[in-house]
């Protein structure tokens, strides 16, 4: 009597991924996508599986909790497989792909967590916007964008200078200030025994405002893929470049 084909399935499970085994194929139920596992006519890769080879036949949506369902067929006798692409499928295989996809759902998530900040990012220094290229944040964009944010931040400075003046001819109590000054509401900031006027912090912040923005936007527009932070072209380009190693 022949044996029935449920006698010679075999369900198991790899990871969060459930596998069916049979004589004819082996079907996967992945909780996660494998972005090289795709059916070819043509220069189809091998896929190495408990020591077998399989050809990919069939992709399509599987059934909840997973997410994508394969199907693979024993290696046709005589086929060449594709010698640039070597595929296997086991614990290790499917640990490295849930391990890449937390690592993409964490770049994600930081990206959105320093969207808010995105005006200043350009002002930390290069070596600091290298590694946030890594979460979707090109350096050459951030530079330029933070460039502009040098600009604004001249203007406003201007601007609170302008209206700190105005009430100070209105008042006839001297109080001239830029952002500092507005912000903190007082006229000097206390350290201790020290005393700083607020009006040398804005004068200073003005001054560094108009000369970062002076410099970093002549290298913006003579070198194409320079960047840099605030104020970064005052160090010594090969001091800079060690901090950035």
């Amino acid at each position: 009597m022949p044996e029935s084909p449920a006698a010679n399935q075999q369900a198991i499970r790899i990871g969060p991924d459930r596998v069916t085994i049979t004589d004819t194929e082996v079907v996967i139920e992945a909780k996660h996508e494998t972005d090289d596992w795709v059916v070819r006519t043509n220069n189809a890769p091998a896929i190495h599986f408990q020591e077998k080879k399989y050809i990919l036949v069939e992709k399509g949506q599987a059934q909840p909790p997973y997410k994508i369902r394969y199907v693979l067929q024993p290696w046709p006798a005589g086929k060449i497989p594709n010698p640039k692409l070597f595929l296997t499928y086991g614990e290790d295989a499917v640990a490295e792909r849930d391990s890449s996809r937390r690592g993409e759902i964490l770049n994600s998530i930081v990206w959105v967590c320093l969207l808010p900040f995105f005006p200043f990012l350009g002002m930390l220094w290069s070596g600091t916007q290298q590694r946030l290229n890594r979460f979707g944040y090109i350096p050459r964009t951030i530079t330029g964008f933070s460039i502009f944010t040098s600009f604004g931040m001249l203007l406003v400075q201007g601007v609170f200078i302008v209206v700190t003046i105005n009430a100070s001819v209105r008042t006839q109590k001297l109080m001239v200030g830029g952002i500092f000054r507005a912000m903190m509401n007082q006229d000097a900031l206390h350290l201790g025994p020290v005393s700083i006027p607020l009006y040398v912090l804005d004068s200073l912040l003005g001054l560094a405002c108009l000369a970062d923005l002076c410099v970093r936007y002549t290298r913006y527009l003579r070198e194409d893929q320079w960047t840099g932070g605030f104020l970064q072209w005052l160090v010594p380009q090969s001091w800079s470049k060690k901090q950035e190693d």
